[in-house]
């Protein structure tokens, strides 16, 4: 159960963390949450062994360019809206709600809707992180189709899909986005509670609240939050590690929207020397870090720039020249590693010319 305002603002920061400067910014979501905090509604967080098999379960995200997201806001009877036509649309009811991804705003829609309706959510998402294509998840690697599905846009408008492949699907669904001002909010992967104990990335909303609440704990305290966060990050036992990939100063940024996706790229200084660069490359989410032409990260490990001072972590169209920033490298959950995850959002499948190589061997 989320049941402070503490606890949505340590999620939404650790949400902004796991996005990986994707997904949009969760305070559009938080904001969301205190309000039906103020109403006496708590979102109830459940592991997914506590769903029956044949509960069914669906994701509700939104699906656009972060960057209109942060002006569009969330619609309490948009997100009612699509709960109640999934439930006409499937012709049962559902039982629970999962994210897509944990990354940004899309981890706080269904705990946003989750607290309106008193359904469940699940603790854990398709991605570990966030990615810019809806067929780049768990969910879909391991055989459940994202459709059949739908969007809706705030004015009601419904476009219902149902594609041959996942791929299609998002095809379809980007540009229905598009159309509709580059912000919709969808249903997609119904699935069984079964199928989301044998496929999802489990434990990611704990894991969102626990890095939040490092970085605000140490802050409270006066300590440096980078020191609590990397050893709560650095866990080899679980296969997860995390190094600080450079500290400094943004010299140059392109943010661009084009096609339904937030497109850019960063390029931050060192203070002390000026011939020592770090870039990233940005669709939606920060796809791969280079220093001074090498690369030191590279999707599906995560990307995550933060403020400098603060360890405030922060969304890709948060960035601006001049800022002071530091960028941390973490390795993605180990599922989202295997050969058969890598083929749906391995590096190539972003049209970089490189094979995936995990963070710490790249770090060394």
């Amino acid at each position: 159960m989320i049941e402070t305002v503490q606890e949505i603002q340590d999620m939404a920061r650790g949400a902004v963390f796991l996005g990986s400067g994707g997904g949009g910014d969760p305070y559009v979501g938080e904001l969301f949450l205190r309000q039906q905090l103020s109403l006496g509604r708590h979102a109830k967080i459940v592991d997914a062994s506590e769903l029956a098999d044949d509960a069914f379960v669906v994701c509700i995200a939104g699906v656009g360019a972060p960057t209109v997201l942060v002006e569009h806001l969330v619609s309490a009877k948009t997100l009612l809206r699509v709960l109640e036509h999934a439930e006409k649309f499937y012709g049962r009811k559902v039982d629970a709600l999962i994210s897509a991804e944990i990354g940004g705003a899309n981890s706080m829609f269904p705990v946003a809707l989750g607290a309106q309706t008193g359904l469940p959510v699940v603790d854990g998402d398709g991605m570990g992180r966030a990615f810019p294509h809806l067929e780049m998840t768990t969910f879909s690697v391991y055989g459940i189709k994202t459709s059949p599905g739908f969007v809706m846009d705030d004015s009601g408008n419904v476009v219902s899909f149902e594609t041959s492949t996942d791929r299609l699907a998002e095809e379809v669904v980007r540009g229905v986005a598009t159309a509709l001002g580059a912000m919709v909010y969808g249903c997609f992967y119904p699935m069984s509670g079964a199928q989301v104990k044998a496929t999802a990335v489990l434990g990611t909303i704990s894991q969102t609240i626990e890095i939040g609440r490092h970085i605000r704990e140490a802050r409270d305290h006066f300590e440096d939050p980078f020191t609590g966060l990397m050893a709560y990050l650095n866990d080899p036992a679980k296969e997860r590690h995390a190094r600080i990939l450079f500290d400094g100063k943004i010299v140059d940024v392109t943010h661009e929207t084009r096609d339904g996706w937030h497109w850019g790229r960063v390029v931050i200084g060192n203070t002390t020397d000026e011939s020592d660069q770090l870039t990233v490359d940005i669709q939606n989410e920060f796809l791969i870090v280079k220093r001074n032409g090498r690369t030191v990260t590279v999707v599906p490990d995560l990307i995550s720039v933060l403020d400098t001072e603060t360890a405030e972590p922060l969304t890709a169209e948060m960035l601006a020249y001049g800022q002071r920033v530091r960028v941390i490298g973490y390795s993605a959950a180990p599922v989202m590693r295997r050969p058969e995850c890598l083929k749906v959002f391995g590096p190539r499948m972003f049209g970089l010319d490189e094979d995936f190589v995990p963070v710490e061997e790249l770090t060394g």
